[in-house]
């Protein structure tokens, strides 16, 4: 806990740093003006990275976000935008990341994905709804634990582009393709057994190797502010096939249905909501990373990412956001608390191997709340704050509860 509280700290003071003192390759008193007039938003920001979640601990790097306008003064087109991290972990993690959204003119062309390597120790919870492992691992000393997850370490190359055209005002429609090579992977305990039969899953289960796929998007958006909207929609519905002609070592099939939408309640306060269905379907072995999974700072909070995971997932979100700032004030440091806010959320997410599997009253629950500090007014970026809890018994071993602190930037959703 002290140590939490120490990390917790250590970032609050470099978030006051970074909202006195960003480093841009603009001037930003002018920004809202030349956003508006001239969209001559050729524009890097460069910051350092500074982040929290038990998937990785502690992060310290850099991000630069890169502002480019390709529809050249079209107030209707969004802004193009070229994110990239580079970042080192109190986990002995190495994170280099990069993700871009384009937009093209009218809007007619939308190209986006992401391009990402790491060294990332992780855990491997088996197969089920349950997290029912009993995984002894024993260290050079001698010394055994005993988990509900196996740890091992590995190295990740994913390289996932999408681009979609217009069919109508605010859908899109257009060809995707993921590709993630997982390689090195070590257990890292000297030994390890597993005692029962939740346990051996893990065994058998292919988690290195090579998935390539290729597949399409259909894209509804009507958000108003793409990073974090106070109102309209956004539903995504994709299709990837993974083959072995496309060089995939494994072959199967997936369909993701993720619908979003956004209610501005009072003011400029929102309740967000989020339904999320996933489906694999396949005669062939899936990799692990390629499962329905539940967990991470972005979905369902409060559980490691991959606690449940499974070949088919339905799960839900909802978070009300409180900000105390509002549209159009001018937020000094003299006036710091008019860049706060405060959000709270409830998220429940089921994995299942067969749709006879499915039962309404097997959710696993995860609840919360957090802080929110306004970054970037034009954009309503947030730095994310958050404290969640996972309902569920067991998550963490024998009648033990998971829980999770998440700093970041941006909205989980």
């Amino acid at each position: 806990m002290l140590r939490k509280f120490i990390h917790v700290l250590l970032f609050v003071v470099l978030t006051l740093v970074l909202l006195v003192i960003p480093v841009s390759g603009q001037d930003q008193s002018t920004e809202a003006a030349d956003t508006i007039a001239k969209r001559t938003f050729k524009r890097l920001d460069i910051f350092p990275a500074i982040s929290y979640s038990p998937e990785t601990n502690l992060t310290l790097g850099v991000i630069g976000i890169k502002y480019f306008d390709l529809a050249k003064g079209e107030v209707s087109t969004p802004i193009s935008n070229l994110e990239f991290v580079a970042v080192y972990t109190l986990n002995s993690q190495i994170i280099i990341e990069t993700r871009w959204e384009l937009f093209t003119s009218k809007n007619l062309w939308r190209i986006g994905g992401e391009a990402f390597y790491n060294r990332f120790p992780d855990r491997n919870y088996g197969l089920g709804n349950r997290a029912a492992a009993i995984v002894v691992e024993v260290d050079g000393a001698g010394v055994p634990d005993t988990l509900n997850y196996l740890n091992f370490d590995s190295d990740r190359i994913k390289f996932s582009p999408v681009v979609l055209r217009k069919l109508r005002p605010n859908l899109y429609f257009g060809l995707q393709y993921d590709m993630e090579y997982l390689y090195r992977m070590e257990i890292t305990s000297d030994e390890h057994y597993f005692i029962n039969d939740d346990a051996l899953v893990i065994k058998d289960m292919a988690v290195d190797g090579v998935r390539s796929g290729i597949g399409i998007q259909l894209l509804f958006d009507t958000r108003d502010k793409p990073l974090n909207p106070i109102k309209g929609s956004l539903i995504t519905l994709n299709n990837l096939n993974y083959q072995r002609f496309l060089g995939s070592d494994y072959q199967f099939t997936t369909f993701i249905l993720d619908a979003r939408h956004y209610i501005n309640t009072c003011k400029n306060q929102t309740l967000a909501v989020r339904a999320y269905g996933s489906a694999n379907l396949t005669n062939d072995e899936t990799p692990m990373r390629a499962l329905s999974r539940v967990g991470g700072d972005k979905f369902i909070r409060g559980y490691f990412k991959g606690t449940y995971q499974d070949h088919h997932m339905v799960a839900f979100e909802l978070e009300y956001r409180l900000p105390f700032w509002a549209e159009g004030t001018d937020a000094k440091l003299s006036q710091f608390w008019k860049r706060l806010g405060l959000v709270g959320f409830i998220g429940g997410a089921q994995v299942f191997n067969s749709v006879s599997d499915f039962q309404t009253n097997n959710f696993n629950l995860g609840v919360g709340g957090g802080l929110r500090i306004l970054f970037n007014p034009q954009s309503r970026v947030n730095i994310r704050i958050d404290y969640a809890i996972g309902l569920s018994k067991g998550s963490d071993g024998f009648n033990k509860r998971q829980n999770g602190l998440y700093f970041n930037f941006g909205e989980a959703f």
